[in-house]
């Protein structure tokens, strides 16, 4: 293998690895992330894990200050609200205006036929993973209008959103009944019944969020 492409994997894989802990809060909100200990972990020098902050600061998931490094975001409730409303925006955009002929090719829809499957299998106590069945179900709905923009908006609001879906799994006890819900709604084609349960689920998130807040405020706490 060519030494530029190794070097390339090697710099995703070490970005990969760091995205993964930020979005799922694994820093301290408003701390300094230190280089240093990240690397020890990942077993790797401190360039491709500077390499990979740069990446997520671009991406605006950590923040980088001039000459002091990079820290990680703190959490507000109107930011959060503001990610929680642009995912509702789009997802029942699209499914407004799906056309008739995608609307009856939903039930082989695979990206939600699979995440279904998983759901089905057993009770998941898994946070992140629910997490992320959450992320993938949405990114499915919002490829339905093959917008690349409107797919890579909710791709975004999933990373940003991910930690808070994990702190909900330990104060709502219905959420992987609630994703089999609208996997199920989907693959029935219930479009209408399915444009008010996103309502619905949003706006349970929403009035949850000063609950949230403090979980969140308790976790960082050291």
């Amino acid at each position: 293998m060519d030494t530029r492409i190794r070097s390339h994997a090697a710099s995703d894989r070490v970005y990969r690895a760091v995205k993964a802990r930020v979005i799922a809060g694994e820093f301290q909100q408003g701390r300094r992330i230190y280089l240093e200990p990240v690397a020890e972990r990942l077993g790797v020098s401190t360039t491709p894990v500077r390499e990979a902050l740069n990446r997520l600061a671009a991406e605006d998931l950590v923040i980088k200050a001039p000459q002091k490094g990079f820290f990680a975001l703190r959490l507000t409730r109107q930011r959060l609200i503001g990610h929680y409303d642009i995912t509702r925006l789009l997802l029942t955009h699209e499914l407004a205006w799906l056309d008739p002929q995608k609307r009856r090719a939903l039930p082989e829809f695979e990206p939600v036929v699979g995440v279904l499957h998983k759901l089905r299998r057993h009770v998941i106590t898994d946070f992140h993973a629910l997490a992320t069945y959450t992320g993938d179900i949405f990114t499915g709905i919002a490829s339905l209008g093959e917008n690349a923009d409107i797919v890579s908006a909710v791709r975004r609001a999933n990373d940003r959103l991910h930690y808070m879906r994990m702190l909900e799994c330990q104060l709502l006890p219905q959420v992987q009944s609630d994703l089999v819900l609208l996997c199920e709604l989907l693959l029935a084609a219930r479009c209408e019944v399915l444009l008010k349960t996103i309502h619905d689920y949003h706006d349970t998130r929403i009035a949850l969020l000063p609950e949230l807040l403090k979980l969140a405020q308790k976790r960082n706490d050291p």
